[in-house]
């Protein structure tokens, strides 16, 4: 784990595991230790790369807006300065549109994508959503911020048995969250209001996994099926039973179908 420069900003990386090299993309508000459940199975197979956007987290937080599109040339340039060919590429969320973006402009890097919880495009709700979530960060109140958004992420059933226990680590790990930069991935988010990727995404023609969760009420089902209905020959999972943030909710399960599309990805290509 460090700090690597890529086109002029440090961002923070972590590496674990051996084997073919599978990067993990984080959600908007999502750090890499958020991948725990995921990366501490998945590395006993692979390589496992994770870093967080810039704007995020430990990663620096430069001046001006960002863009998926900025994104993705990070992540290329992150593949090229640790020396891979080729990689195996699972985003949720906001990492989940970075990834298309990335194979949108350099699926001659990718071996395999897998999507989970994410959007080509946003409709008029979500986009209220997204700044209703906006207007929480210009307060720069932690509680108040954390209280808009966690029920969108969370089913009410998970949020019922874990909230007493996450929701003071919630508090204290936002104490040094950066508001700036996290209204600057909003904005970014709120571009594919404007600018969807759902138009490009038939360009995508490597081995493709597309993840809904049955009780996402901020990026429903409906989005995921768009994504799989675009992307030729693409795989469609529905998990049952938890909310957007489904990588923490039912791990286990994202687990099995993470394993197994990946085993059946490298089959293809061996």
């Amino acid at each position: 784990m460090g700090y690597i420069n890529i086109n002029g900003t440090d961002l923070y990386y972590e590496e674990m595991g051996k084997g073919k090299p599978v990067f993990l993309l984080n959600g908007i508000f999502m750090s890499t230790k958020s991948w725990y459940p995921e990366s501490s199975v998945l590395s006993k197979k692979y390589r496992v790369i994770l870093h967080d956007f810039r704007g995020q987290w430990q990663s620096k937080k430069p001046e001006g807006k960002y863009t998926f599109g900025m994104h993705a040339d990070d992540l290329y340039q992150l593949v090229k300065k640790l020396k891979l060919e080729k990689i195996h590429l699972i985003g949720t969320s906001y990492g989940g549109e970075v990834a298309m973006t990335f194979a949108i402009k350099y699926r001659d890097l990718l071996k395999s994508l897998l999507i989970i919880t994410s959007v080509s495009e946003i409709d008029l709700h979500l986009k209220l959503t997204a700044e209703r979530w906006k207007n929480a960060v210009r307060t720069k109140n932690v509680e108040i911020f954390i209280n808009e958004w966690l029920g969108d992420t969370y089913s009410e059933n998970f949020l019922k048995s874990n909230l007493d226990a996450i929701y003071p680590r919630l508090i204290e790990a936002f104490k040094v969250f950066d508001f700036n930069a996290g209204e600057k991935l909003i904005d970014c988010f709120l571009e594919l209001y404007k600018n969807p990727l759902t138009p490009y995404l038939n360009k995508i023609n490597i081995p493709t996994a597309v993840i809904a969760s049955e009780l996402d009420t901020l990026k429903p089902p409906k989005y995921s099926r768009i994504i799989h209905n675009e992307i030729k020959n693409s795989e469609f999972h529905i998990i049952q039973n938890s909310g957007h943030a489904v990588v923490i909710e039912k791990p286990e399960e994202i687990n099995t179908i993470l394993l197994e599309f990946l085993e059946k990805a490298k089959m293809k290509q061996d």
